[in-house]
Formats: structure tokens, C-alpha cells, sequence
């Protein structure tokens, strides 16, 4: 499969039945299954600072309290920060009052809470951001306002610089080319509010959805439960370990195959990438084939690496239905 085929026919963005299985470790899930519809909404709102919230009310894919929790995450402003600043607000907001500028505009905006700003209070617990709540609280629309604009505030000399730093988010609404960079640049993976869940825990979420999808697929004598093949190792010592290894039982013929699913860019891809060459090399050379299945968008951002992967691979597919089947398909020919 080439590159364009297979970015064009690729999911980019966690299929619905992979992020609820991630819902179980991590809060990461449900805000994956929602990412296009944020960014949606910061793309069509317009720089009156109240209308996303408009928008949010009319879309029925996110909710409020979904909605405040991106925000946290792509402005790095989470719980303790946000608690802290509620503890002082009357400091750093004098009668509660924030004033701001957009462009050449001039707002101001009442805090109105009644309760502390914390994860409980604003419903973005893990436990909560599978259960929409119907509308903004008090304490949610605040938070959202701090974050959107606190940045641009004016006339204050108690403003502390993490809200100074953080807290544009506002500037970017309207403008897809800013949104989509700042995104690529900070969005969900970097965050350490995400840290509910590794890397490795959604890469094994990834491992055995593929495993179940294939195994419905391919023959009854063909195994699907080990991570190793004979004879093939990386310093002459150590086996090489594959996310899963499809091997005739009988033959023992085998087809290792590598797995990515990342929708935020990062150095895994290149990683594997950087082995490509090698790995097909060894294992073709000793009669076994080597497979990838890659998909998210943060890597068809890294469309080199790919590249290479699909140039030094036996089969590369993406997570889709089709991906799969001729993944089957391949495995099925190869190890009869």
C-alpha cells in the first residue's frame, strides 16, 4: 500500500470502540474521541468571548464538562494550578473582575463561582468524562474564561505568569492554521495531566484489538500469542520482540507485525522507521515476513518515516476495516 492510500483510507483519530477501552485507565479516551469536534469548535467560533460556549451547547458529540477538560490539557492549567488560582482570585482579580482585550476591544468579565475550582467541582474526573453533564456550571464557565483569555488581560500587576503563558487559547479561535500548529506542537501526549495512562498501556489496548480483529479472520492453525521468533535477535543475544507474531503451528513460519496508533506526533514511528530496513532484512532472510499496521494522525505527520516503513516492510496496512482484512488476507497466504 502506498503512502497516499494509506493515509487517505486511514481513521487518524481513535475508532469509538478503541477509546472506550481505553476509558477504563485513562482519561485520555474520551478526549481523543472528541479531539475533532474541540478543535470544530475553536475553528468556527468566532472572537466574541463567550460564543464557543454557544457552540459547545449546539454540537452533540462533546460535552461542557469534556470541553473544559481540553482546554485544561491544551493550556497545561490543571487541577492544583486551577485550585490555587480560585484560592487566590480576589488577588489576582480585584472584586472579581477581569478585564481583557481582543484585538483592538475592550471586555471585562464577572467571576461568578460559588465552589472551589476543583476536579470534582468542574466534572473533569476521570470517573466524570464519560457522564456529559448537560450544561456549564458557574465554576465551568469560569475556568473556560480564564484559560481562553487571562492572557490577555490588562491593567494588572498581580497577574501571575502561568496565566500570562497559558492562558491564550482565546487568541487562536478562528483560526485553523494557528489551532492545528499549536495542537501538533502541545496537545494531549505532553501533558501530565494525562498521566492516568502510559503509552504502553494504549499500545496494548492497540495490540489486542488488532489480535481480536485477525483473529476472526485467519485460519485455525495459524497462533497470534507470542512476541518472539526463533532465531531472530538484535544483539545476538536477546530475541527481538514484535507487538505480536503470527506463526503456523505447524510450519512455524511466521509473520512479525509492529503496531502505532499515535494522534499526537512523537519519536516512536521514527523508531521504527529507523529498524525497518534491518528487521525485514533478518527476517526474510531466514524465511519469515515482517508486517505494519500504522495509523493516527500524529504520524501520517511523519510521512518519511512511513514512507520508509512501507518501503521496507512485506505489507503495511492502516487500522481500518480494509487495513485489517488484507492484513489477514497476507498473514493467511503467507503462513499456509
Amino acid at each position: 500500500m502506498e503512502f497516499q492510500e494509506l493515509e487517505n483510507s486511514a481513521c487518524l483519530y481513535w475508532p469509538k470502540e478503541l477509546a472506550e477501552r481505553a476509558a477504563s485507565i485513562s482519561a485520555i479516551s474520551p478526549l481523543i474521541e472528541t479531539q475533532d469536534e474541540f478543535l470544530s469548535i475553536l475553528t468556527i467560533s468566532t472572537n466574541k468571548p463567550t460564543s464557543c460556549f454557544d457552540a459547545v451547547r449546539l454540537c452533540n458529540k462533546i460535552s461542557p464538562n469534556l470541553f473544559v477538560k481540553h482546554l485544561m490539557v491544551l493550556s497545561d492549567i490543571g487541577g492544583e494550578r486551577l485550585h490555587r488560582f480560585f484560592k487566590d482570585l480576589d488577588k489576582i482579580y480585584p472584586d472579581r473582575i477581569m478585564e481583557f482585550n481582543i484585538g483592538n476591544n475592550s471586555y471585562s468579565y464577572q467571576f461568578n463561582s460559588n465552589r472551589a475550582w476543583t476536579t470534582k467541582n468542574l466534572n473533569v474526573e476521570k470517573s466524570r468524562l464519560l457522564q456529559p453533564v448537560s450544561d456549564f456550571t458557574r465554576e465551568m464557565l469560569d475556568v473556560c474564561m480564564l484559560i481562553l483569555w487571562g492572557g490577555n488581560t490588562i491593567n494588572n500587576t498581580n497577574l501571575p505568569t502561568e496565566i500570562e503563558n497559558n492562558c491564550i487559547l482565546g487568541n487562536l479561535i478562528g483560526n485553523k492554521e494557528a489551532i492545528e500548529q499549536f495542537v501538533k506542537e502541545r496537545y494531549i501526549m505532553v501533558s501530565r495531566q494525562t498521566g492516568g495512562a502510559t503509552a504502553n498501556d494504549l499500545g496494548h489496548i492497540c495490540e489486542i484489538f488488532i489480535k481480536e480483529k485477525l483473529y476472526k479472520l485467519i485460519d485455525d492453525n495459524i497462533s497470534l500469542d507470542g512476541h518472539h521468533i526463533d532465531g531472530v535477535t538484535h544483539n545476538d543475544k536477546d530475541l527481538t520482540t514484535f507487538d505480536i507474531v503470527a506463526k503456523n503451528t505447524i510450519t512455524k513460519k511466521c509473520v512479525g507485525i509492529e503496531i502505532s496508533f499515535q494522534v499526537t506526533t512523537n519519536s516512536t514511528i521514527e523508531r521504527k522507521a529507523g529498524l525497518a530496513k534491518s528487521r525485514r532484512d533478518l527476517l526474510n532472510s531466514i524465511g519469515h515476513k515482517i508486517a505494519y499496521v500504522i495509523d493516527g494522525s500524529g504520524n501520517f505527520q511523519r510521512s518519511n518515516a512511513i514512507k520508509t516503513i512501507i518501503n521496507h516492510s512485506d505489507m503495511t496496512v492502516n487500522f481500518s476495516d480494509n487495513g485489517i482484512n488484507s492484513l489477514a488476507t497476507f498473514i493467511c497466504e503467507t503462513l499456509k
